[in-house]
């Protein structure tokens, strides 16, 4: 019998996993022993619960446009303007003394509403990527713009407010007295993302363009309506955290989240999403949003740290994964170089040396003939 430690199959699989898992554990030792009358109580660990779904979304809308290698950084003003669309929605058409099924119905109709702006947003998005050939982060970056224009045009600046309280009412709720609605919503899309990517054919399309977008259409990819499905569902997914950010703070702004879009690269970065396509968890965002909370709520114990200090952090932290990634695939590359794949037209050091200790000597091919009978 060995006396080696065996790990679970899911830790042997992926070391990202097991880094963000030591990394959860240190970061909450590390607040509780800090200020554990305050961060260690059931009310402050409510409170972080229901602070990450919002992100938390938006970190899987920018998953999925990492993987498919480009980037969306459309997604908080997409978020926005679904919301403000929403509310402005419930508030128009929702009667002063409608039933509970009547009332139950019109917000089912605002947030299916709201998922189809998003949805009009990210095809928009899609068409200037996919159609166009735009640069994602240039055709992201102007697209979010417009639409932030537009959501500042249709407030005229200000908030929406007078909202229905069935909004905060569902949204705000608990389960067992400590599971928010919000985190629940962020649980199932994270499974019915993590279904798609990993069971579905668009799945292995998004990796494969992701990977290599011209290989992809010599395989017979069709990388445009991948490129579509991709922004869209990411429009779609930004919409819901548009509600989830409506329903949190009773009303819609276009200004909501400003940060958002900074925190959700940083999800991604340390979740061990590669920036340049082909490679990305669900479970590694999941865990990546929850270290990224416990630092948020920890910053919050100490009055002395600043908001005006967030973003600062923020990128600090960003640039240290950054860096800390690079130089980990740098070694790993280094200790392997017969792992590089050999491009069109070249032949491996496997291929040109030979598998079989020959020398580099190839092998004549065989002279017999098949016998092609009919």
């Amino acid at each position: 019998m060995s006396g080696k430690l065996k790990l679970p199959g899911i830790f042997r699989q992926n070391n990202e996993i097991t880094k963000l898992l030591i990394m959860l554990i240190f970061a909450y030792i590390l607040m509780a022993m800090l200020n554990p009358s305050v961060f260690v109580t059931r009310r402050y660990t409510v409170s972080m619960l229901y602070l990450f779904p919002e992100y938390g979304v938006l970190s899987l809308a920018m998953m999925l446009s990492m993987i498919s290698g480009g980037i969306d950084l459309s997604i908080v003003a997409v978020a926005n303007l679904a919301g403000i669309s929403s509310c402005m929605f419930l508030v128009a058409v929702m009667p002063r003394e409608a039933s509970t099924p009547a009332t139950v119905g019109i917000l089912v109709l605002a947030i299916v509403f709201a998922l189809l702006i998003g949805l009009i947003c990210g095809a928009c998005s899609a068409f200037l990527i996919a159609k166009i050939g735009i640069p994602p982060m240039l055709a992201t970056l102007g697209s979010g713009d417009l639409i932030l224009g537009l959501a500042i045009a249709i407030t005229k600046g200000s908030s929406v407010k007078g909202l229905p309280p069935i909004l905060s009412d569902v949204f705000n709720k608990t389960l067992i007295g400590i599971l928010p609605i919000t985190t629940v919503d962020v649980i199932i899309c994270s499974v019915v993302i993590s279904y798609i990517l990993a069971k579905t054919a668009y799945g292995y399309k998004v990796r494969m363009m992701g990977s290599n977008a011209v290989a992809a259409r010599y395989a017979g990819i069709d990388t445009g309506k991948t490129t579509f499905q991709t922004y869209m569902m990411g429009g779609m997914l930004a919409a819901v955290s548009g509600i989830l950010m409506c329903s949190r703070f009773n009303s819609a702004r276009s200004d909501f989240g400003t940060s958002y879009t900074l925190q959700a690269i940083l999800v991604c970065v340390l979740a061990g999403i590669n920036p340049q396509g082909g490679y990305g968890k669900t479970r590694g965002i999941v865990l990546a949003v929850f270290i990224l909370q416990i630092l948020s709520s920890g910053f919050n114990m100490f009055p002395g740290v600043s908001n005006f200090f967030r973003n600062l952090i923020w990128g600090l932290v960003l640039l240290l994964v950054i860096i800390f990634n690079h130089i980990s695939h740098q070694k790993l590359h280094s200790s392997s170089p017969a792992s590089f794949a050999s491009s069109p037209g070249e032949s491996s050091p496997g291929r040109m040396a030979g598998s079989s200790g020959d020398g580099g000597k190839r092998k004549p091919p065989s002279r017999k003939r098949r016998n092609i009978t009919g």
